[in-house]
């Protein structure tokens, strides 16, 4: 997995390196789902905020970096021991177009990632002195479907994206919409 993700980082360097063409600047937001282990029991659920920066390379080739930053708590323990984490990541996808007309646009992606979580576990009334702080790299892929109104405004709806991450760490993001900002 390391192989991949280096592999697949220094051909985006070399991508990026290229003559940009045009950009667009997207934000957004989804339901998001992570599990920091093979168990479910440590599944977290809830809500992040996406910036993307879409750069076309050539005619239907594209490079997106991505910030994401996530609230998520526990789904188990909510009532009784609350459990609080934030997870921010980084990513840069390699986007292709399969569809391509002038209003819309079907883009498959994938590259690598970099996962930071942090956060407060309870440890049964008050949260643990120590706190959570762990990070992965991981790849992501996805789906996104994006509807062009003008040059200026469009509407990009990715309806899933899903991250293998390094120690079994996995996170998906679900019904993604992100808004043409600049």
């Amino acid at each position: 997995m390391i192989k991949i993700l280096k592999t697949l980082s220094i051909f985006i360097i070399f991508i990026s390196l290229s003559q940009n063409s045009y950009s667009q600047v997207y934000l957004g937001g989804s339901r998001v789902i992570s599990q920091f282990s093979p168990s479910a029991l440590e599944e977290y659920r809830g809500f992040g905020a996406i910036i993307q920066r879409q750069i076309y390379l050539k005619d239907r080739i594209s490079l997106t970096p991505t910030l994401q930053g996530n609230l998520l708590t526990d789904k188990q323990y909510l009532e009784f021991l609350p459990e609080f984490y934030t997870t921010v990541s980084l990513a840069t996808h390699i986007n292709y177009d399969i569809v391509s007309t002038k209003k819309i646009k079907i883009s498959p992606f994938v590259g690598p990632s970099f996962i930071w979580a942090t956060g407060l576990r309870s440890g049964g009334v008050v949260f643990d002195e120590e706190p959570v702080n762990f990070y992965r790299l991981g790849l992501e892929t996805g789906l996104s479907f994006s509807y062009v109104y003008s040059e200026k405004f469009s509407v990009k709806f990715i309806p899933l994206t899903y991250t293998w991450g390094t120690k079994d760490f996995v996170q998906g993001n679900v019904l993604s919409f992100l808004f043409q900002i600049m």
